[in-house]
């Protein structure tokens, strides 16, 4: 089996070789023309077809075609008007155009040197009908190509200079040239330009606000203080059609800014619920982005009912919305079982064709869900998966993590292969994935899967005792005390209480991380049953806090002990809100996941959901209650 692991690793070593060297070698090179991807293409789309009188669609009197003149094969004159520099630009577009030539051609280094120094006398509509130009030349190799550079650069200082004189119209107008040249992220305007918008931003009308938007959204990274969208949003969001609140929603995810005004959110589920039937993939996709990232507990009505509204519409909508669709309730677990069974059948059937990252994310909802459908399809689509990897070696050799997420969903739903688990905790793919950092929570779980599977079922690699270490003090959760050292949510308070109203019947019993891959810890009582006490948890580096070791009932009875039937290792987990299915008799995946480890390890695991307890009003109740779980689970 390791030797299996060894060969697959070989094969996809020889292809990160390759794809890293490829890599490699054109990092230097920046594409002239940074294509936008198919969203922003839409979007961009929604600007120019809208009947709304967006400022990008002003025409130049500058723009009508002109008899290509030949003076830009010489230096022009210090005397030289501003039309005649331009008239002469615009004929050398034209020639390198007809002729499908290069502008780095030596014979037009005279010319844009003097244009570029005289670049300051243009009007403001010469200034944009000389980067609407520039669009047209034939692609140069890269953004450093000599004479575009020099032309992109120079126009950019320009811009940059007139900005604090134009208006909202005019920053946009400009703001969209650069877009269609593909130079937004490289050039200095577009930041600046949003920036001077951001002062305003509350009073731009609805068609400004989505184009400054959507320059967000290019950027990737919010300019200013964001709520101010989501102000005037919630004032014109009627004036809207959905498409543009599509853009909108694109700016908001791309830039990790959430809705926090629940009445906005209120209205885009309703709009949404209501225009299902015409909504187009896209802005279908990026709304759902945004209400999963922006919703909360107060949005879980909606949401259910958007949920139940999009099942009919799974057959009608493509793979990657489908995606989206069972992706919506993931922050809030919340699952409509009947639409989700019915995207796994439309992935079973076209998996093929979905992206790694595609097959990540399904991973994920198959493993948080939990679900156990009549047909089962989550069943047979994870075993499958397995084999789907192998067949996506360049995929994973460029987003290694995606492979070793999908592995760890996967081992939730009871599914692993040997082969790929040792690939991916062997120390070079491990150092590929993470170069020189600590490897990701999913690595903890890995590790700990394997080393639960045993010899028998696995010999390959596995952490370091070190790496296991720093991964014990990072990836687990403080252990809570009541001193008022740390600031204690729910959960932990309700651990302090139980381990508390445990102390009036048991007594030792203390808090550790028996299983360390699970962020937070848990209350162990160990126990005689024939003398009828509790015993204490034995001392040994292993069961020190935050070591990052699996907790065994050796560890945690000493020495000779896990054999005797009459010692019990009780385990307490507290199952919050976030560890169960909403409306549903089921855990997550997760905390499935490690009710089973603990009973594979011979533990007795007691599980008290968060809302009973909290029901428990005296002293007296929560011990009677206390009492009755760990006699029917544990014999105590």
């Amino acid at each position: 089996m390791w030797s299996r692991s060894q060969g697959l690793w070989r094969r996809l070593g020889h292809q990160a070789t390759r794809l890293l060297g490829r890599q490699l070698g054109t990092t230097a090179v920046v594409p002239a023309r940074i294509f936008a991807d198919r969203e922003n293409q839409f979007a961009h789309n929604i600007l120019t077809e809208s009947l709304k009188p967006y400022q990008i669609l002003r025409p130049l009197q500058e723009d009508r075609q002109r008899p290509p003149t030949d003076g830009f094969l010489q230096s022009p004159s210090s005397d030289a008007s501003p039309d005649e520099l331009f008239e002469n630009f615009l004929g050398l577009v034209q020639y390198c155009a007809g002729q499908d030539l290069q502008i780095s051609d030596a014979r037009f280094d005279g010319f844009v040197r003097c244009y570029c120094e005289q670049l300051h006398r243009l009007t403001d509509d010469q200034l944009l009908g000389s980067l609407r130009a520039l669009c047209e030349l034939p692609v140069p190799e890269s953004t450093k190509t000599r004479n575009y550079m020099e032309l992109w650069n120079t126009l950019d200082i320009e811009c940059c200079r007139r900005i604090e004189r134009w208006n909202s119209a005019r920053l946009l107008l400009v703001s969209d040239a650069w877009y269609r040249l593909g130079l937004v992220r490289i050039g200095e305007y577009v930041w600046l330009a949003l920036k001077k918008l951001g002062r305003r931003l509350r009073k731009l009308p609805p068609e400004q606000l989505v184009q400054a938007m959507f320059l967000c959204n290019l950027l990737r990274r919010p300019v200013f203080e964001m709520f101010d969208f989501e102000l005037n949003l919630a004032r014109c969001v009627d004036q809207m059609t959905l498409a543009e609140l599509g853009v909108m929603a694109m700016g908001f995810f791309k830039t990790q800014t959430p809705i926090r005004n629940p009445e906005l959110l209120s209205q885009i589920y309703e709009r949404l619920g209501q225009e299902l039937d015409t909504v187009e993939d896209i802005p279908l996709v990026a709304l759902l982005k945004v209400l999963r990232y922006s919703s909360k507990l107060p949005q879980v009505e909606p949401l259910k009912k958007l949920l139940a509204a999009l099942e009919p519409r799974v057959e009608h909508v493509s793979l990657l919305a489908c995606l989206h669709i069972a992706l919506l309730g993931c922050e809030l677990q919340t699952c409509n079982d009947a639409l989700v069974e019915r995207i796994l059948l439309r992935f079973e059937r076209e998996c093929e064709s979905a992206r790694l990252k595609d097959l990540e994310r399904i991973c994920l909802v198959m493993a948080l869900f939990n679900l156990k459908t009549e047909s089962g399809v989550e069943r047979r689509l994870a075993e499958r998966f397995p084999d789907l990897l192998r067949q996506r070696l360049d995929e994973i050799v460029r987003y290694p993590r995606c492979f070793t997420n999908c592995l760890q969903f996967l081992s939730m739903r009871g599914v692993y292969d040997a082969e790929l688990l040792g690939v991916a905790l062997e120390r070079r793919f491990l150092h590929h994935a993470y170069k020189n950092g600590l490897p990701g929570r999913e690595y903890f779980h890995l590790d700990g899967f394997a080393r639960l599977l045993g010899p028998g079922e696995y010999q390959g690699a596995l952490l370091t005792d070190r790496q296991l270490q720093q991964m014990g003090r990072l990836y687990t959760q403080y252990i809570p005390k009541s001193d008022g050292r740390f600031k204690l949510n729910v959960t932990d308070r309700i651990l302090l209480e139980i381990k508390e109203a445990t102390s009036q019947i048991h007594r030792p019993l203390t808090f550790k991380h028996v299983l360390p891959h699970y962020d937070r810890c848990d209350l162990v009582l160990c126990y005689d049953r024939r003398q009828g006490r509790a015993l204490p948890v034995a001392v040994s580096p292993a069961t020190e806090d935050y070591s990052g070791v699996i907790l065994t009932r050796q560890h945690l009875l000493g020495e000779g002990r896990a054999a005797d039937d009459q010692l019990a290792t009780v385990v307490i987990v507290i199952a919050g809100w976030n560890n169960v299915i909403r409306d549903k008799d089921r855990f997550t995946g997760q905390m499935d996941m490690k009710v089973k480890q603990l009973r594979q390890l011979g533990h007795d695991p007691v599980v008290i959901y968060w809302h009973e307890w909290r029901e428990l009003e005296t002293a007296a109740d929560r011990q009677d209650f206390l009492k009755r779980r760990l006699s029917q689970v544990a014999r105590i």
